[in-house]
């Protein structure tokens, strides 16, 4: 009987998936579709955003990936369905997002028939250096595949309970929790392959897809080839940083977790590995006229907006990977405790408070030395309204299930201190609100005009606004232990683009902003 209800649970679960990655997949439709419908840029540009956010997005979803969740066996049994299905995750979510992201084109840049002798083959898209690079990284994967057959498996240990008595009659009682086994190599072999051929089936697929793809019209057909490579190179990253953690997950289940010198070697490696792709960015130029354009204070004023962006980001998350490093771990055989999940909100917490005090900063320092007097009217306006109701409402709902969490779901877990949860809420509630009045204020070292003045600001706002909503969701999803794909939410509020919430300048929208002065 029990083995039909077990039966019956696992079959549940498919559809369920398949529900989460057809809701997930609509709304990354509509985000690549809203990037790129901005139909007063040219085709070119319009064509790049929408690679960036694509690539972006792929990388987010194929990361958010726990192998060595395959390999352990809960006191419950396992399930060989959830864990095949947990081992395809990354070639799912990268066959899934660029498919969407090569057929989510508008009308006017839809590919078109054309008898140009384009080259559709490996000879010139393809970038060969980097081809290679990842072809090791597969090579290399392939090869950690032995040593991890040769793994023998452990029995998981249940829930024990000791009494001691002493020789005056006095006693003392212990208990230790139940500990999770760990498969043995045979049978996380196929495990291994599965997730394996995903990856490279999915990458072979799209880089497929990507060569044989018709031209793009209203863009030339040199820029329709370093398009095609840029989209190539972004690919193969992507594929070689699931690669590297393949590989890492692999071997550190063949050490068996160990400690000391070759696992921190391993560790430095895969991040200078990691390092390695992230800036191995594609060497393609565009066609002058769709490249060089003027430089105007507007567009100085964007690439400051973006290299602000680029700068305090790689910042705060680079502040919470290590932060991360040092939390302390939960002992299996002791009474779970908040310490950690405390630590983690106060990480989340601070991440997003050093980005807006990094704005914050250098919003001061542009004041400071521009040349503009002080006493020249400044122009503002607020974000849009549905833009505020929807970032109260994700608030309000992580504030309460945050105050009042859901403890018969999330078993085992010690909820933290009320009062610290509400402090560092209002402590970022605080700095987005000092933050959204400061930069209001601000003095812009730009002459640029009343609407591109007003955007610039409520862009500002909008980040802001956006890193600490992202806080209290990871404070949540990632901190009170929910499961680990919930996380990504918090991932995707962080990177959301601001195209979708305001017009740029010049724009039917922005030019009927009334601008507000403030003195």
């Amino acid at each position: 009987m029990y083995q039909i209800v077990d039966t019956l649970m696992a079959m549940s679960q498919i559809p369920a998936s398949a529900i989460s990655i057809a809701f997930v997949g609509a709304v990354i439709y509509l985000w690549l579709r809203s990037v790129a419908h901005r139909r007063e840029a040219p085709a070119i540009v319009r064509a790049q955003s929408h690679s960036f956010w694509c690539a972006l997005i792929a990388f987010f979803a194929s990361t958010s990936w726990d192998l060595p969740q395959t390999w352990r066996i809960p006191m419950n049994g396992t399930d060989s369905s959830s864990v095949f299905a947990a081992a395809l995750s990354p070639g799912i979510w990268i066959l899934l997002v660029y498919l969407i992201g090569l057929f989510t084109w508008p009308k006017e840049l839809q590919p078109v028939r054309t008898a140009s002798l384009e080259a559709r083959t490996l000879a010139t898209p393809f970038p060969k250096s980097l081809g290679i690079f990842v072809a090791l990284l597969l090579l290399t994967a392939v090869g950690l595949l032995w040593p991890a057959s040769r793994v023998e498996g452990s029995v998981g240990i249940p829930e024990s309970e000791t009494t001691m008595f002493d020789s005056d009659g006095s006693y003392s009682y212990t208990s230790a929790g139940p500990t999770d086994g760990l498969l043995p190599g045979n049978q996380m072999l196929p495990v291994f392959i599965v997730a394996l051929a995903g990856i490279v089936v999915a990458a072979g697929v799209i880089a497929a897809v990507i060569l044989n793809r018709r031209p793009l019209a209203g863009i030339t057909a040199e820029d329709n080839q370093a398009l095609r490579t840029v989209w190539l190179n972004r690919l193969l990253r992507n594929t070689g940083i699931v690669l590297l953690a393949f590989c890492v997950s692999v071997a550190n289940y063949s050490q068996g977790y160990s400690t000391g010198g070759p696992y921190e070697l391993l560790n430095y490696g895969a991040l200078a590995v990691a390092l390695t792709l992230f800036f191995w960015g594609p060497r393609t130029t565009f066609s002058a006229h769709s490249t060089t354009r003027e430089r105007t204070a507007f567009s100085r004023l964007r690439d400051q907006l973006f290299a602000l962006q680029y700068t305090t980001a790689t910042l705060a998350l680079l502040a919470v990977a290590i932060g991360w490093s040092f939390l302390p771990v939960d002992e299996e055989f002791r009474m779970p405790t908040n310490e950690r999940t405390t630590w983690i909100l106060v990480l989340f917490a601070g991440a997003a408070l050093l980005y807006i005090v990094l704005n914050t900063l250098y919003l001061g320092y542009a004041s400071r030395v521009a040349r503009q007097a002080s006493a020249a009217p400044k122009h503002h306006a607020p974000l849009p309204l549905w833009s505020y109701i929807a970032a109260g409402l994700l608030v309000a709902i992580c504030a309460y299930l945050l105050l009042d969490p859901p403890l018969e779901t999330l078993w085992g877990f010690a909820p933290p201190n009320r009062g610290l949860v509400i402090g560092l809420l209002l402590l970022l509630a605080a700095a987005h609100m000092g933050f959204t009045w400061f930069s209001r204020r601000a003095i812009i070292p730009w002459a640029v005009s009343p609407a591109e003045e007003i955007w610039y600001r409520r862009v500002l706002e909008l980040r802001s606004m956006r890193v600490a909503t992202s806080a209290v969701l990871a404070m949540l999803l990632i901190g009170y232990g929910f499961p680990a794909g919930l996380g990504l939410f918090a991932l995707l509020v962080f990177v959301v683009p601001a195209v979708i919430f305001l017009e740029r300048p010049g724009t039917a929208m922005v030019r009927a902003q009334q601008p507000t002065a403030a003195s």
